[in-house]
């Protein structure tokens, strides 16, 4: 593996519950492989390590820390807490498990085009993606304070914070299907035959 020279840390989210899907939609094989190796086979080029947050031991298996949710049930903002929490360093890269088109390149870029804000989001389709981007461990005590109050929406969490918007869309090496999520059979159809 290639020697990474910054100092950034990445988070793998596979806590979910996969209500939609019927079972952990991280560990399905897509194209033969579990959906969340899709994720950390991209994020592994670009930070010094990696863990995944998730309370599903099997896990273990692809050789990265288990860390588990510290606040259970509130959803992906409980994965950031924890990560946050857990973090040694400032910046730290988070993102789902389930979005097996993100590649290299894309996590690259908005490394490239973060700032010192304390987030840093894509944007794609006018729509802010929180499941992908750099967050400050300067994070953790409001993130905590807003759950607190119950403010457990991502959409909204990441509002209450300096925050930078990076446009994917203005970029011609990132598709449509590069954010796709894996929430329903459906989803997971889709991806299949776009990866035939």
């Amino acid at each position: 593996m290639q020697q990474i020279e910054n100092n950034i840390s990445g988070y793998i989210l596979a806590g979910g519950k996969s209500s939609r899907m019927g079972s952990d939609k991280g560990l399905m094989l897509l194209n033969k492989k579990a959906v969340i190796q899709h994720a950390f086979e991209q994020l592994e080029k670009s930070v010094k390590n990696i863990f995944i947050i998730s309370n599903n031991i099997e896990y273990e298996k692809f050789g990265f820390e288990l860390i588990p949710d510290l606040i259970k049930d509130i959803g992906p903002a409980g994965g950031i807490y924890t990560a946050l929490k857990h973090t040694h360093t400032n910046q730290n890269f988070i993102m789902s498990c389930d979005m097996p088109f993100v590649t290299t390149s894309a996590i690259n870029f908005l490394l490239q085009k973060a700032n010192s804000s304390q987030i840093n989001l894509a944007i794609h389709k006018n729509k802010i993606e929180p499941l992908f981007g750099l967050y400050s461990k300067d994070c953790l005590a409001k993130w905590e304070k807003l759950i607190l109050q119950n403010i457990i929406k991502l959409q909204t969490l990441v509002t209450h914070f300096n925050l930078q918007k990076i446009d994917f869309d203005q970029n011609d090496l990132f598709g449509d299907k590069l954010f796709l999520n894996l929430n329903t059979k459906k989803d997971f159809e889709r991806a299949l035959s776009q990866l035939m």
